[in-house]
């Protein structure tokens, strides 16, 4: 049977989810064990404090304690990307594409696919030969 659909419906998941009774968690945060009851419950709301502090102890959005997404953070889902997000170098770039028009952005979609297979093919052409075409963190053209 699916879970019930209320506001607080992803803190029990979270909860669970950590091992946690309801009187632990009450604990931790130093509310009664019958407070996360109610908030599971929908019978209260936790308070904008509260609830930060439940999204920061679960590492979780206040959007996914409240249901109203099932993705428990903003972090992308595909690895590559959760790599990629906190590289301080494609955050940089995103950055600064961000402020382009769609007509520069087609562009550097298109030489950015076009430097992605150079640097496949040569990587591909180093492993053949035995050698590697990486030096230094940087890719010799």
């Amino acid at each position: 049977m699916k879970e019930e659909a209320h506001p607080f419906r992803s803190g029990r998941r979270s909860r669970k989810k950590k091992g946690l009774s309801q009187a632990g968690l009450g604990r931790l945060l130093k509310v009664g064990q019958s407070t996360i009851a109610m908030y599971e419950k929908n019978r209260r709301s936790p308070d904008y404090k509260l609830l930060k502090r439940l999204a920061d102890f679960f590492e979780v959005t206040t959007d996914y304690l409240l249901g109203r997404t099932d993705r428990p953070s903003d972090v992308p889902h595909n690895e590559a990307l959760q790599v990629a997000a906190f590289d301080p170098l494609f955050v940089d770039l995103l950055k600064q594409a961000s402020q382009l028009t769609e007509e520069e952005k087609q562009l550097l979609v298109k030489h950015w696919k076009q430097a992605l297979r150079l640097v496949i093919q040569k990587k591909g052409d180093g492993k053949q030969r035995g050698g590697s075409h990486w030096t230094s963190g940087k890719i010799e053209c």
